[in-house]
């Protein structure tokens, strides 16, 4: 069934309804003059009705992204076929409670995805907000869902200096999140949207993205949401190291010897999918110091401290809720396989390196995740990502609540993967949104679907302000502490709260909290060295 809506700038937009909900699809939030170029914003829009009943073209990236993230949540579902565009990727999806009009003004959820900064889309089908926005109807907290595309990979991320001089800014895939937000601000109450009440949510990559957008000095939504992923996760490198980064790339295309606009000429016309695919895996996608949209680096130090407006969001975002899974490093195991042969070796060499005015600690970490030199791999791995868990995901989370000035909420989802393969029974990464969002219950138990609805309505609350658990103390990471826990439902825990930040209740280890001689920005470079 077919429902026109007016609006005061894009004209007509023809949506679908089915189920108490109506969903816009693949509406163009900016346009592109070419795949390089800055995002403008859709300002206003003139002519026939738009159809916007069909999912907009995803953005450029590896055509088995889809597949590579439901193997991650270890399901999968029913597969579309999406178009890919360089320049006609900027849209996005709404999904509002049937019968919104532009006076509901209802809080307005926009969920960022994740994928490593290089897949992701929001036309993904564990991405469908239909279920999302009809259970929050149920529950009598409605909600306006809104999912963004933004440009990936080389398209997104890869910059020089001869490019910046060509006018080719840097962190196009951020400053695309920036400009649907500013798009969302102008036009999301002709939907029914409230846009003094934007939350912005991610997870992984996109939790990243979440926490880079809290860099702006302008104020961008009211409140955030981030699960499993920090700018810990994906650090910004400075230009320096993306110079090299370039001249990889540059090398990989057979372009090392061409003039700075033969590259650039190759870079803009070679078909995406050639182009991308000539690129190693050693040619990294990572944001970049531009001093702009990433003013500078941070430090655990800095983010950790509720007195230092690091991020500067800190000063006009009003709350935080963050979380992550229980075993997040889940992801790692794709993402970092390279690193497996021979990795006891080189865990215990980095470790002893960076600690070694602290030997003794350094002895007393390794001994904690039993980590011995010469380890076989299949032993040694999973250890070193218990490591990895710990400092990428966990600590981050603290991080950012502890140095939280306003409001902070804390949540660890610790429900098992239900699924046959290698985290079966684990709280693995991604699976948290797979719950939330409601896609895949046809799959899960009465227990394992309450875990999900659980967390939903929570969400719900928190996007209509309401506390959905006792915030953690401002500065605080121990003392005045709560978290919401998710599972496992399989010992009969749904949805609980603990006051211990550690241990059996938490599921979570204390071990890199354990030194004040040694801190998590140290700990940090133990994984760069290890990867490196």
């Amino acid at each position: 069934m077919a429902a026109i809506l007016k609006t005061a700038a894009l004209g007509e937009i023809q949506g679908k309804d089915a189920n108490g909900v109506t969903q816009y699809l693949g509406i163009k939030y900016a346009t592109l003059k070419n795949r390089l170029a800055d995002a403008e914003i859709v300002e206003s829009r003139d002519g026939d009705i738009l159809d916007a009943t069909k999912d907009g073209p995803t953005a450029i990236s590896p055509l088995f992204g889809c597949d590579l993230e439901l193997s991650a949540i270890q399901h999968t579902l029913p597969k579309k076929e999406l178009q890919q565009s360089e320049v006609d990727c900027l849209n996005l999806n709404i999904a509002v409670p049937a019968g919104t009009t532009a006076s509901s003004k209802r809080p307005v959820f926009v969920f960022i995805h994740g994928g490593g900064l290089m897949i992701g889309a929001n036309s993904w089908p564990q991405f469908d907000y239909a279920r999302f926005v009809r259970l929050s109807v149920e529950k009598k907290l409605p909600v306006v869902a809104v999912s963004i595309n933004y440009r990936l990979g080389a398209f997104g991320f890869l910059t020089s200096d001869e490019l910046r001089k060509a006018g080719y800014n840097a962190n196009n895939g951020l400053r695309d999140q920036r400009v649907a937000l500013e798009w969302v601000q102008k036009h999301i109450q002709d939907f029914g949207g409230d846009p003094d009440n934007v939350i912005v949510s991610g997870e992984s990559a996109g939790a990243a993205s979440v926490t880079y957008q809290l860099h702006s000095e302008k104020p961008l939504f009211k409140r955030a949401i981030v699960m499993s992923g920090s700018f810990f996760l994906l650090p910004a490198l400075p230009f320096n190291v993306h110079e090299e980064n370039y001249q990889q790339a540059i090398a990989a295309l057979g372009l090392t010897n061409a003039t700075p606009e033969e590259r650039i000429h190759v870079l803009l016309e070679t078909p995406g999918q050639d182009l991308i695919g000539k690129l190693p895996p050693s040619v990294r996608f990572v944001p970049a110091l531009d001093g702009d949209i990433v003013p500078s680096g941070v430090t655990h130090a800095q983010v950790g401290d509720k007195g230092r407006n690091v991020p500067r969001g800190k000063t006009w975002c009003d709350s935080l809720l963050v979380g992550d899974t229980q075993m997040d490093a889940s992801i790692m195991a794709l993402l970092i396989p390279h690193t497996k042969q021979g990795c006891a070796n080189k865990f215990t060499n980095a470790i002893n390196a960076v600690l070694s005015s602290h030997p003794t600690i350094a002895q007393q970490i390794l001994d904690k995740y039993n980590i011995t030199p010469n380890q076989p791999d299949e032993e040694a791995f999973p250890a070193i990502l218990n490591y990895l868990n710990d400092l990428l995901f966990f600590a981050p989370t603290l991080t950012l609540a502890r140095g939280w000035p306003g409001t902070a909420y804390v949540f660890y989802f610790n429900e098992g993967n239900p699924w046959d393969g290698p985290w079966k029974n684990r709280a693995s990464h991604i699976l948290d949104v797979a719950y939330l969002f409601q896609n895949f219950r046809e799959f899960l138990t009465p227990e394992q679907k309450s875990v999900g609805t659980a967390f939903a309505e929570d969400t719900f609350k928190y996007c209509h302000g309401i506390a959905p658990w006792p915030a953690i103390k401002p500065g605080e990471a121990t003392t005045g502490f709560t978290a919401r826990t998710y599972g496992p439902s399989a010992d009969n825990r749904i949805a609980e709260q603990v006051t211990e930040v550690y241990g059996e209740a938490s599921q979570r280890r204390s071990i890199l909290f354990n030194y004040d001689e040694v801190s998590l920005d140290d700990l940090v470079r133990v994984f760069v060295a290890f990867t490196s």
